[in-house]
């Protein structure tokens, strides 16, 4: 009875493997693997996106071919890879959105957690506190005394919905205990002019658009908002060293695939990342771009998704954000 048992097993596994499309781990990849990225191109995640595929399909002596796929704030991108074969041939580029979605949309047809299976984490990118040059603001706390002073006069702007620059401001306002009012954009190209110009009078910026605004004088960085202080701006004092540290949370970047791939190809994708971000070329790459090589593997990265989901929630909750 056992041996016919074990005779079931193999025979299943065998018919796996023999279905169209699908290979074993040893012979993976053996046609082009699809990365889709949830924004435009030319964004920031499709910069990272083409620096660590490169590399990665040089490993494999194959090609990866990055897609863009945005809309719905990311969801269009997510739906079409939970719903692509588990196969490893398609694969995610998340972020923000991909952990914030759940809480801000009441008709989501994909779950962070269940239809997906972490690959790994390419980088993060710390975001600043910036205030435009014109406001007589030069720490957190001279920002949210003015905020108290003033309830309501002051504004920040965030370039999309359940993006860091929105979810995360939404958490230092509860922590402050301030009113301000959040305007939404369709991205940084359209919000940084008006930041410069002083129209906006705060908002959270990466690190290369930080450096582009302060070169020109238009802005101030108050405050860096990533667990130290960063090299990008190594003078600027952290959120926690200015008495608010639950507000530093830093958006990540990284790379799942539809759940149900088989674990073999998980592991060796994983594995081919993580040697990917070991280079010196990837890293220094990744940094120019504004985001530090910060690898996460599988369980790790795993841990990060599910309590970020988690993280997101409470700040809508609390917030009083609506859901879609």
């Amino acid at each position: 009875m056992n041996l016919w048992r074990i005779g079931v097993v193999i025979v299943a596994w065998l018919a796996f493997f023999a279905a169209p499309g699908v290979t074993s781990a040893q012979d993976f990849p053996n046609r082009p693997i699809r990365i889709v990225i949830p924004y435009s191109p030319g964004s920031v995640a499709d910069v990272f996106a083409r620096i660590v595929a490169q590399p990665m399909a040089e490993q494999w002596k194959g090609s990866i071919v990055v897609e863009s796929k945005s809309g719905a704030n990311g969801s269009i991108a997510a739906e079409e890879v939970a719903r692509a074969a588990p196969d490893g041939y398609t694969w995610l580029l998340v972020t923000t959105f991909f952990v914030a979605s759940p809480a801000l949309n009441t008709s989501l047809r994909w779950d962070p957690v269940k239809d997906f299976l972490p690959i790994g984490q390419i980088c993060r990118a710390p975001n600043f506190f910036v205030v435009p040059s014109s406001l007589p603001v030069k720490s957190v706390a001279e920002y949210v005394a003015l905020a108290k002073a003033k309830p309501g006069t002051l504004n920040y702007s965030h370039p999309g919905k359940g993006s860091t620059g929105h979810l995360g401001f939404e958490l230092f306002k509860r922590l402050a205990d301030i009113d301000v009012t959040g305007i939404g954009y369709r991205g940084y190209p359209q919000m940084v002019p008006d930041i410069a110009s002083g129209l906006i009078n705060s908002t959270f910026l990466s690190a290369n658009q930080a450096l582009a605004q302060v070169q020109t004088g238009a802005i101030r960085i108050i405050g860096a908002i990533s667990d130290g202080r960063s090299k990008y701006f190594p003078d600027v004092p952290t959120m926690a060293e200015q008495g608010f540290a639950e507000a530093q949370v830093t958006p990540w970047f990284g790379v799942v695939v539809p759940a149900g791939t088989p674990e073999p190809i998980v592991e060796r994708i994983s594995k081919v990342l993580e040697a990917a971000l070991a280079t010196s070329d990837v890293r220094e790459r990744l940094d120019v771009a504004g985001c530090e090589a910060k690898s996460a593997p599988l369980a790790q990265f795993a841990g990060i998704i599910k309590a970020d989901v988690a993280l997101w929630a409470k700040v809508v909750k609390e917030a009083g954000i609506t859901a879609d």
